[in-house]
C-alpha cells in the first residue's frame, strides 16, 4: 500500500466563524503587502489608505472604550500607552534628525506633539503625574499620584534616558517573568513555554498543577532583587533564549516533547529545526519534500515567530554582534548585555 505524503493540520480546522472571517481578511492583506512589496504602486496606495483607515478606527475605538472604562482585552489604556511609546521616542528623534520635515507638519499643528504641551496650565498637570527624583536622580523623593511604574518591579533611574532597544527588552523580561497579579500569581501569556524549558519537574504538568508549581517555584526564589540575583539570573537567561535566540539555539533546550510538536515549532519560529528532525523518521522523495515544505509555510503566521534578535537593524545590536563571528558567540554576547541591564534594574533588597 503506498504511503501518503504527510500533511501539517490546518490550523483553520478547529476555528470559529469569527475567527475565520479574521483569518481571510489577514490573508487579504497579506496579498496586498506582498503586491506592495513587488513594487505595485497601485498595491501601496490602497495599503497606506487601509492602514490609516485602520488607525482612525482605532483612534476613535480607544476613546470610547477608554472614557467609558472599558476593561477589554487588548486594554484600552494600555494600548493608548504604548502607542505613546513609541510615538513619543519617534518625534523626539526626528525633531533631531529631520528637523525639515518635522517642520512641514508642525506648521499645520497647535502642539507638539499633543496639547497638553501647549498650555502652562496642561503642562503642569502633565507633570504632577509624574514621580519627582532627587537631584542624582537614582531615588524617588515623592511617588506618582497614578502610582506610574508602581509595579514593574524595577530600580527606577530618572537619569536613564537611553531607553535603546536592548534596554526595552531588559524591560520587558523583568515584566513577563517577575511581575504578580494582585492575587500574588503570574501574569499566563503565551510565553509559558520557557519555564518547562528551565525546569524539568514542569515538562510533565499541566493546568492549573501546572500554575501552581511554576508560581510555588519562583516565589521561592525570594524577591526580585541584587541580593538575589544569582538566583534569577538563570531564569532569565532561559526566557531571553526561547524569546530571542536564533531557532537553532532554542530549539537546543526546547523539551524533548515540544521538539516534537509542530503547533509549537510554528509558535516559536523553529519549523526548519523541527522538519529537520521528522525527515530523520519520515522517508519522503525530494518531490515530496518540497511539498511538505510548500504546505508547512503556508501554515506559518509572522505574528506567532518569535525575533531572532541579532537580525535586528539596530545600531547598538549590529555593534554587539560584530564581536563575534558565530551566530552562538553573536546571541552570548548579546544575552550578556541585556542581562546586564536587567541585574542594573534588580532593586536593593
Amino acid at each position: 500500500m503506498k504511503k501518503r505524503k504527510p500533511k501539517p493540520q490546518s490550523k483553520a480546522d478547529d476555528m470559529s466563524p469569527d475567527a475565520k472571517l479574521v483569518d481571510n481578511l489577514w490573508q487579504a492583506l497579506e496579498k496586498l503587502e506582498a503586491r506592495a512589496a513587488t513594487g505595485s504602486k497601485e498595491a501601496k496606495v490602497q495599503l497606506a489608505y487601509f492602514r490609516r483607515r485602520t488607525f482612525r478606527d482605532l483612534q476613535k475605538d480607544l476613546e470610547q472604550k477608554a472614557k467609558a472604562g472599558e476593561i477589554t482585552s487588548p486594554p484600552p489604556i494600555g494600548t493608548i500607552l504604548e502607542m505613546a511609546d513609541f510615538a513619543i521616542p519617534l518625534l523626539l528623534w526626528l525633531s533631531e534628525h529631520q528637523r525639515e520635515n518635522i517642520k512641514t507638519y508642525a506648521r499645520h499643528r497647535w502642539a507638539w506633539p499633543g496639547y497638553f504641551h501647549l498650555t502652562k496650565r496642561e503642562d503642569k498637570k502633565y507633570q504632577a503625574l509624574l514621580p519627582k527624583f532627587d537631584k542624582a536622580g537614582k531615588e524617588i523623593t515623592k511617588n506618582s499620584p497614578i502610582e506610574l511604574g508602581k509595579s514593574l518591579g524595577l530600580k527606577i533611574n530618572a537619569n536613564l534616558t537611553m531607553a535603546d532597544r536592548l534596554f526595552q527588552i531588559a524591560a520587558y523580561a523583568v515584566r513577563e517573568v517577575v511581575q504578580l497579579n494582585a492575587n500574588g500569581t503570574r501574569f499566563w501569556g503565551n510565553s509559558w513555554l520557557w519555564l518547562r524549558a528551565h525546569h524539568k519537574p514542569f515538562e510533565k504538568l499541566k493546568g492549573e498543577k501546572y500554575h501552581r508549581a511554576v508560581d510555588a517555584f519562583l516565589l521561592s526564589l525570594g524577591d526580585f532583587s541584587k541580593s538575589n540575583w544569582p538566583k534569577w539570573k538563570p531564569v532569565f537567561e532561559t526566557f531571553l533564549t526561547l524569546q530571542f535566540a536564533p531557532p537553532e539555539i532554542r530549539f537546543e533546550i526546547m523539551p524533548k516533547e515540544f521538539r516534537s510538536n509542530l503547533s509549537i515549532a510554528l509558535d516559536t519560529g523553529t519549523h526548519m529545526q523541527w522538519f529537520e528532525q521528522y525527515r530523520k523518521s519520515h522517508r519522503m522523495t525530494a518531490v515530496q519534500e518540497t511539498q511538505f515544505m510548500a504546505d508547512l509555510n503556508k501554515e506559518i503566521l509572522p505574528d506567532f515567530v518569535s525575533s531572532t534578535l541579532q537580525e535586528v537593524a539596530n545600531p547598538k545590536i549590529l555593534e554587539i554582534v560584530s564581536l563575534k563571528k558565530t551566530k552562538r558567540g553573536q546571541w552570548n554576547e548579546l544575552r550578556d548585555e541585556i542581562l546586564k541591564r536587567i541585574e542594573r534594574m534588580a532593586p536593593a533588597p
